[in-house]
C-alpha cells in the first residue's frame, strides 16, 4: 500500500516540464545623456595681454594664443572640460610626466600652487619645471565650475615663465562672463 502511494505521491507531483516565462516591464531609460560644458567661448571672456596672438590650435581646444618672450614663443591652450576634467593631482603629474617629471601626492601639488580669484572662482596656478632641461616647461591655471573646468596651460620655456608670469596671472584673473 506504501508503495501505491508513493507513485501516486510522485506522479502527482510531478509537471509537464513545460518552460514557464514571464515578462516584467523595465525601469525607464533616462534618455538624457551626459552634456558637455554650458560655457561656449560666446559666454567665456577674458582680457588679451598686447603682446599676445591668436593661434590655430587644435579642436579641442576653445582657444589658443602664442606667447611671444625674449628666448621664442609658448603656446597657450584654454580648455573647457566636463567635471573636474580628471583632477588636479591626474593633469598635473600627466604634464609633469610630458617633461620627465616624476609624480607628486595631492598635498605636494597644493603646496607648490598659487591661489588666486577671478570673477569665476576660486583658482590655482602651477608651475612646472624640470630643472634639469629649462627648454620645457609650464605654468598652468586650473579653474573649477560647477559643472566643468577650465584649464589654461602654457608650454614655454622657464626663461620665459618668469618672463611672462605676471602676464599670465593678468590674463586668468580677467576670466569672466558675458560682457562683465
Amino acid at each position: 500500500m506504501i508503495k501505491i502511494l508513493f507513485i501516486l505521491l510522485f506522479c502527482v507531483s510531478c509537471d509537464n516540464n513545460d518552460i514557464k516565462t514571464y515578462r516584467v516591464a523595465k525601469a525607464p531609460v533616462s534618455t538624457k545623456s551626459v552634456q558637455p560644458p554650458t560655457i561656449t567661448d560666446n559666454e567665456l571672456k577674458w582680457d588679451l595681454p598686447k603682446s599676445w596672438s591668436a593661434s590655430s590650435g587644435s579642436s579641442m581646444r576653445l582657444a589658443s594664443y602664442n606667447v611671444p618672450h625674449s628666448s621664442g614663443v609658448g603656446d597657450l591652450s584654454i580648455m573647457i572640460l566636463a567635471g573636474d576634467g580628471g583632477g588636479i593631482e591626474a593633469n598635473i603629474n600627466r604634464w609633469r610626466g610630458q617633461i620627465n617629471l616624476g609624480s607628486q601626492t595631492l598635498s605636494e601639488i597644493n603646496n607648490q600652487s598659487e591661489d588666486r580669484k577671478n570673477s569665476l572662482a576660486n583658482y590655482q596656478i602651477f608651475t612646472v619645471v624640470n630643472e634639469d632641461n629649462l627648454d620645457k616647461a609650464f605654468i598652468c591655471a586650473i579653474i573649477p565650475l560647477a559643472d566643468s573646468t577650465i584649464f589654461v596651460k602654457l608650454n614655454i620655456s622657464a626663461k620665459g615663465i618668469t618672463e611672462i608670469e605676471d602676464d599670465f596671472i593678468y590674463f586668468c584673473d580677467s576670466f569672466r562672463l558675458g560682457d562683465g
